[in-house]
């Protein structure tokens, strides 16, 4: 009796083990594939001397955030050693790399905008010289959900940013 007992037990023992398994394992696979909450795009060309720096404050910066993130890069045919550095920094941190083989540039954001899968998508046009802090000062303005003066217009410093939905 004792043994049919600790047979039944041991049973119910691993389905529980197998049910809340599969259970986690389903819910992990429906993260991985979910949409995230914000899309972070980067449309840059030549920006080799401060691509690394400015990647690295962005991602450490959302990494700290609650809410889902992708990281976008479209480079639009830079000449410099950006391609190199993005394709470096693309095997260390999670990215999607998109290359474009000749400039197009304010229709580089149509192109990249079609593959942010984000709810919303801060986007950073560097194209001109750019201070490295700024761009991580426009994000930070963007993530607390402030109006950024003159929204859309090219800046001084070389950075177009904004919001848009998906």
């Amino acid at each position: 009796m004792a043994s049919v007992l600790l047979l039944v037990l041991l049973g119910l023992l691993l389905y529980g083990i197998l049910f809340f398994s599969y259970r986690r394992f389903f819910v992990f696979q429906k993260q991985l594939h979910a949409d995230p909450d914000l899309t972070l795009l980067l449309i840059v060309r030549n920006q080799a001397p401060i691509i690394e720096g400015v990647i690295k404050e962005l991602l450490s910066y959302y990494n700290t955030s609650p809410k889902s993130f992708e990281l976008v890069i479209f480079d639009d045919a830079s000449t410099d050693d950006t391609p190199e550095i993005l394709r470096c920094l693309s095997r260390k941190h999670n990215c999607t790399l998109v290359f474009g083989q000749t400039p197009v540039g304010i229709k580089a954001m149509e192109k990249a905008l079609s593959i942010c899968r984000g709810k919303v998508i801060h986007f950073f046009l560097l194209t001109e010289r750019v201070g490295l802090r700024t761009v991580t000062s426009l994000a930070r303005c963007l993530s607390r959900g402030e109006k950024i003066p003159n929204f859309g217009i090219a800046y001084a410093s070389g950075v177009m940013s904004g919001t848009t939905s998906n």
